[in-house]
């Protein structure tokens, strides 16, 4: 059982485009946009640069075949129609993930459950023994995902893990935001990673980390200690060592323009923590002040944060005042900015007070939020030539 030559990325909803382009920069071709996720074809080093560049990928998938099914009973004579010893040795373990958007078929477990009885079924019948099941640490991850119309595909998964978990974070403080969606909201900024990054709300230091990775042109699969497919049995080790020594000869090492600060000294003691563990307190520096108070770095530079909300800041007047206050602070103290925020406030539009000049439907989870950009325009650029 030879996997497909098709590869898919699955990301957060509202940033399959830039993960798009992100793809097609790697070398990607033959794309195709789905539902939070990308798929396009691509061979073994295809692979394997996907799982070192991308920023943006949750979890790397090379789909082994589909069939549609109308029951838990379909799905494992499906699964027995496979011949699974080419990919499972008797000497390796398993475990299988499931997502279902099905409306009937929808208990992941008992449908993990399924797939694995039709697997461990057809060991006993040819061999007489069995391979085990491993749930948290497995030799072959396998994907099973159900679609609404029934369409059951497995996948091997390339990464085995979510792709969003760096290793850097000692601890996530309140609402920490997710790694991925981090990235994806610097992509989003259009931050240029040549000038200065502030976030003057940093809490635990997520998006000031995923920009210093940028700016660094540091891979995450540098970071990485570990993906499902070194365990798999062609993976090529001289092919990922190459690829490996590739990514990090692009490493730099002169970046010093990441800027963060928070008011909260617990948030700061976390965001050092994280920092710290991610290699990079010589390229982020880090201070104690409010939004208010902070010295931004002269334009061309970009502010990007994830201001406090309803599960951050418990003082609902407190919270009133920031966002009205926000954008004469910002027009004062950092005139020329790229401003982003990113927020599951719906009344953060209509609270501040400046022309957007993009609105990004995005989800923190399960929570409907919004990326909205903002040019600060430079007002003493203005008088100089109108004087």
């Amino acid at each position: 059982m030879i996997p497909q030559n098709r590869i898919l990325v699955k990301t957060f909803k509202g940033l399959e485009e830039p993960l798009e382009k992100e793809l097609q920069s790697i070398g990607a071709q033959n794309i195709t946009q789905l539902n939070r996720a990308i798929e396009f074809e691509g061979d073994e080093d295809l692979l394997m640069r996907t799982l070192m560049y991308s920023r943006l990928a949750l979890r790397v998938l090379l789909p082994i075949t589909s069939q549609k099914i109308e029951n838990e009973d379909e799905l494992y004579d499906f699964g027995r129609t496979l011949d699974w010893h080419e990919l499972i040795s008797l000497k390796k373990t398993f475990a299988i993930d499931c997502v279902t958007f099905h409306e009937k078929l929808n208990h992941n477990i008992y449908l993990s459950q399924r797939l694995k009885d039709a697997i461990v079924d057809q060991y006993r019948d040819k061999f007489g023994m069995r391979p085990d099941v491993s749930p948290k640490d497995p030799d072959i991850l396998l994907n099973l995902h159900i679609g609404s119309e029934g369409e059951a595909t497995i996948s091997l998964d390339a990464s085995g893990k979510s792709l969003n978990r760096r290793g850097y974070r000692v601890s996530g403080g309140d609402a920490p935001l997710n790694e991925v969606l981090a990235a994806g909201i610097i992509d989003l900024s259009e931050w240029n990673p040549e000038t200065p990054f502030v976030d003057p709300m940093c809490g635990s230091g997520t998006l000031l980390i995923e920009a210093a990775y940028k700016a660094k042109n540091k891979a995450p699969g540098l970071i990485h200690e570990e993906f499902g497919l070194f365990r798999w049995p062609y993976f090529r080790q001289a092919l990922w060592k190459r690829i490996r020594d590739e990514a990090f000869h692009k490493v730099r090492t002169d970046v010093d323009w990441i800027f963060g600060a928070d008011i909260s000294k617990k948030a700061l003691a976390i965001a050092s923590k994280n920092i710290k563990k991610a290699r990079l307190s010589r390229n982020i520096k880090i201070k104690p002040s409010s939004y208010d108070r902070f010295h931004y770095p002269e334009a061309p530079a970009s502010l990007v944060t994830n201001p406090p909300y309803g599960e951050r800041l418990s003082d609902q007047q407190e919270l009133n005042k920031l966002y009205t206050d926000l954008p004469g602070i910002l027009k004062y103290k950092a005139p020329g900015y790229n401003v982003v925020l990113f927020s599951a406030d719906k009344q953060l539009k209509k609270r501040i007070k400046l022309k957007e000049e993009a609105i990004i439907p995005l989800m923190n989870g399960s929570i409907p939020s919004e990326l909205v950009r903002y040019s600060i325009r430079d007002h003493r650029k203005h008088k100089q030539k109108t004087a």
